[in-house]
């Protein structure tokens, strides 16, 4: 059995900002063979996370500089891939960062048609991650015929690869946020020399190809998901809120293997379900947890968590987070609600003394947390059987309301 360094994997947790702990680094590293667990935590430790923190510090960077650059025009924002995408993300982001700004006159377009009123606009095109640049461009051929003369278009990202921030460059659209070069490129790889690249490349094949089979590209083919990522970006960028399919699937997908149809465990889970499920079973134990809450201090907890009402479970699911330092995105995809619902919720816990005005936990609201989760681990023996230590014999007194007597 290889043994591993506990401080190392306390130092990946926190470089993950504490979203991902111990126990998901080794149920991740039980995807594969033992010999191969060195150089899988030697790629983890190379993974780019983009905690909410980061999100928020990259784009309000980039903001400031398009302002910077074009003082006094409006601002529309074309969410790339619509809000329902990851855009619904981004679009929370940009709503805060832009009341700091304090700066008004600014909105998201809703079509391809935006009404411009004849004004010069700066058209920002946002999304969290562009990877082969088609999709900026798609949406942005779609809208450049209505742009009025005098307006300047910029694209606002976290994180981009070089090839879509070159594809941008040939549309003159100016690109903002963190720039990343494919993880096995041949020069100025993150992993190095090609000596010491070409393992580890190798490793990311051999295992992605368990996930996505590898396929020979023609010009006519459709772009694909294949060992290495979507069309073959080999990215290592990973947020809070999602994965991109371009980073490498053996961090994120949740497929069953080619070679034994055992499911994938994902450290940096895509999908909704896969995120949740990890997520401590939250959804298998929010009912557990309000049982529970009943019957603390008698079901008196300030007469909170006395029913099995939506609020009761977002409650029980707000404090969740909260504990485990969640961000906002991530508990509102956890919860199933909007920022919006969110605020709301967030305010009501504050009046019953759960949250701080600055949303954070209170004493009072860590200690209701942690009583629930002592609760939970209990073992109540539900029956006390008195057993003739003599003859290791148990004869009741009664069986099906029948008296032995």
């Amino acid at each position: 059995m290889i043994k591993i360094n506990p401080q190392f994997l306390s130092i990946l947790k926190h470089r993950f900002d504490e979203q991902v702990s111990e126990s998901d680094i080794i149920a991740w590293l039980y995807n594969f063979e033992e010999r191969d667990w060195e150089t899988a935590l030697i790629l983890l430790s190379n993974v780019s996370y983009y905690s909410d923190n980061r999100c928020c510090n990259i784009l309000e960077s980039g903001l400031n500089r398009i302002l910077n650059e074009c003082e006094n025009l409006p601002i529309v924002f074309f969410p790339i891939g619509g809000i329902g995408k990851s855009g619904g993300v981004i679009a929370y982001y940009i709503k805060k960062i832009m009341d700091s700004l304090k700066h008004k006159d600014w909105e998201f377009a809703t079509s391809d048609k935006y009404d411009y009123k004849n004004t010069p606009h700066i058209v920002v095109l946002l999304d969290d991650f562009i990877g082969s640049g088609k999709s900026a461009v798609t949406l942005y051929d779609g809208v450049s015929g209505n742009i009025p003369n005098g307006s300047k278009v910029f694209c606002l990202c976290i994180a981009c690869m070089q090839k879509g921030y070159e594809k941008l460059r040939t549309k003159s659209i100016k690109t903002y946020g963190d720039i990343h070069l494919p993880a096995f490129i041949r020069r100025k790889s993150i992993f190095g020399y090609p000596s010491r690249m070409k393992p580890i490349k190798e490793f990311a094949m051999k295992y992605g190809e368990l996930l996505y089979r590898r396929r020979r590209y023609t010009p006519q083919m459709d772009l694909y998901i294949g060992p290495l990522g979507y069309a073959n970006c080999q990215s290592l960028v990973c947020f809070d809120h999602t994965t991109p399919n371009n980073t490498l699937p053996i961090l994120w997908g949740s497929k069953k293997r080619a070679d034994n149809d055992v499911r994938w465990t994902p450290i940096f889970p895509r999908k909704l379900f896969d995120r949740t499920r990890r997520d401590e079973a939250f959804y298998r134990r929010k009912y557990h947890w309000a049982s529970i809450a009943q019957k603390i201090s008698g079901g008196k907890i300030d007469r909170i968590f006395n029913n099995y009402s939506k609020e009761t479970l977002s409650f029980l699911g707000l404090l969740h987070c909260k504990y485990y330092h969640r961000s906002n995105a991530y508990t509102c995809i956890l919860l199933e609600i909007t920022f919006d619902e969110l605020g709301i919720l967030e305010q009501k816990a504050e009046d019953e003394g759960l949250l701080t005005d600055k949303k954070e936990l209170t004493q009072y609201g860590a200690n209701v947390y942690k009583k629930i989760r002592e609760q939970e681990f209990k073992k109540i023996s539900l029956v006390d059987f008195q057993i003739n230590t003599q003859k290791n014999v148990y004869l009741p007194k009664e069986f099906l309301g029948l008296s032995r007597n």
